[in-house]
């Protein structure tokens, strides 16, 4: 597939495929963040949503912000 390439998160380095797909702006984007830390991850480039996929097999196990 020539829309797919691969993605190391720079704060966890967890590993992703990322996907994009051609979709109209709808302005409905939601925010993403990665699986491993919970940083934020870019939705959209120009005229292509990004896709995620994690590839890296490790366990999802996202930090918490203490609510002190």
């Amino acid at each position: 597939m020539e829309n797919v390439t691969k993605f190391r998160c720079p704060t966890c380095e967890s590993e992703y495929k990322v996907v994009r797909v051609e979709v109209p702006l709808s302005g409905n984007e939601h925010p993403l963040t990665c699986l491993g830390c919970g940083a934020p991850l870019r939705n959209r480039e120009g005229k292509f949503i990004l896709k995620y996929l994690r590839v890296d097999g490790r366990p999802v196990t996202r930090r918490r912000k203490s609510l002190l």
